[in-house]
C-alpha cells in the first residue's frame, strides 16, 4: 500500500464519508485475474460490437461466437457468453435506453438485464460526455443485478475529430458527410496522436468527465461497480506505432481502417478485442494465439505487439480496476 497516500487519506478523512474512503482503497486493491467465463449484456456501436458474436446472442442462432469469445475459450473461461447484443450504429446510451419508444419489452437491454444473471453490462458512449443515459443505466444495474460490473468503453473519435454522427448531432436528419477519406487517416503524425491522448486525459477532459460520472454511480452502489475500458488509448498508441514501421505487415495508419469514418480493418479489431479481454478478466492478453492468422506469415509477430498495446493501455487507465 502507498504510505504516502495513506497519510494524505487520514489528513482529509474528516472531510470524506466512510463510502468515499472504501471507494478510494479499493481503487488501490490488487485484482486477481477473474477465472469464471462472464455472462454479458452489450448496448454498442459500430465501433465496439465485433467483439461479441454480432446483433443476436439467442441461443437459437447457433453458439455464440465471435473474437472475445475465442480468447476466453483459450484461457479455460468457462461459461462466458454474450446474453443479448444490442446494437445501434452511431448511437449514445440515451439512444439504447429509449429503444423500444417506450416499450421496455422492446428494449434488448432493458429485457437482458431484468432477467437477471448478468456479470458485465457494456456501454459505449459517443462523444456526449457527460451522457444521462449512463446514469439511468447504472442505477438499473444496481437495482436488477447488484453484483454485475458496467463497463464503459473510451472509443477513438471518427474521421480523426473532423466530423459528427446523427447521435452526436441531436438531430433525426444525417448530418453532411464530412470530407474525410480513409486516406486521409495517414495525415495524422506522433505529435497530432500524442495531442488527442493528452487532449482526452486534460482537466476537465473528455475522460475526466466520464470518469467522475461512473464514480458518481459507484457511490450510489456503495461499491466500485463502473470500469473504464480504454479502446481509444490502444487505437492511438498503435497509430503510433504504425507511423514507427513497428506493426508487422501494416505500412500505414489507413491498413488499419475501413473507411474515413474510422471502422477498424481485423488488427484494429484484433487490438479492441484484446483490451476488452484484459479489462473483462483482469488478466494480460499476451501470449494468446486465438487471433493469430495462419495464413498470414506476419500475423504472430503482429499479435504479440496488439496484446502489449493492449495491456499497456489498460494498465495505464486508473478505473479499468486491472493493476499490475
Amino acid at each position: 500500500m502507498n504510505i504516502p497516500f495513506l497519510h494524505q487519506l487520514r489528513n482529509c478523512s474528516q472531510a470524506l464519508t466512510l463510502g468515499a474512503i472504501v471507494l478510494l482503497l479499493s481503487a488501490f486493491a490488487v485484482a486477481e485475474p477473474i477465472e469464471q467465463g462472464q455472462k454479458f449484456v452489450m448496448a454498442t456501436h459500430s465501433f465496439n460490437v465485433f467483439i461479441g458474436p454480432g446483433r443476436s446472442a439467442d441461443p437459437a442462432d447457433g453458439p455464440a461466437s465471435g473474437p472475445l469469445a475465442l480468447l476466453a475459450a483459450e484461457r479455460g473461461k468457462t461459461g462466458h457468453q454474450a446474453l443479448a447484443v444490442q446494437m445501434i450504429g452511431g448511437s449514445t446510451p440515451m439512444q439504447h435506453w429509449n429503444q423500444g419508444n417506450g416499450e421496455d419489452a422492446e428494449n434488448i437491454a432493458k429485457v437482458a438485464l431484468r432477467l437477471g444473471g448478468v456479470d458485465v453490462f457494456t456501454m459505449s458512449p459517443n462523444a456526449i460526455m457527460p451522457e444521462p443515459a449512463i446514469d439511468l443505466f447504472g442505477d438499473l444495474v444496481i437495482e436488477t443485478n447488484p453484483d454485475a460490473r458496467i463497463m464503459v468503453q473510451n472509443s477513438w473519435s471518427a474521421w480523426d475529430g473532423n466530423g459528427s454522427t446523427v447521435a452526436v448531432e441531436g438531430s433525426r436528419e444525417r448530418p453532411p458527410r464530412p470530407d474525410f477519406t480513409n486516406e486521409d487517416h495517414d495525415n495524422a503524425d506522433i505529435a497530432t496522436i500524442d495531442g488527442w491522448l493528452a487532449a482526452l486525459e486534460a482537466p476537465g477532459g473528455y475522460l475526466e468527465r466520464m470518469r467522475l460520472q461512473l464514480q458518481g454511480i459507484n457511490a450510489r452502489a456503495g461499491h466500485t461497480v463502473t470500469y473504464v475500458v480504454p479502446s481509444a488509448t490502444a487505437v492511438y498508441e498503435l497509430r503510433k506505432a504504425v507511423i514507427e514501421g513497428r506493426v508487422a505487415g501494416i505500412e500505414k495508419q489507413s491498413d488499419l481502417f475501413r473507411d474515413g469514418l474510422g471502422h477498424v480493418t481485423e488488427p484494429g479489431i484484433n487490438l479492441v478485442t484484446y483490451v476488452w479481454f484484459a479489462a473483462m478478466y483482469k488478466e494480460s492478453p499476451v501470449g494468446l494465439t486465438a487471433l493469430v492468422n495462419p495464413q498470414d506469415p506476419t500475423s504472430g509477430q503482429r499479435e504479440q505487439l496488439l496484446q502489449q498495446i493492449a495491456w499497456d493501455a489498460v494498465l495505464a487507465e486508473p478505473m479499468s480496476g486491472v493493476v499490475r
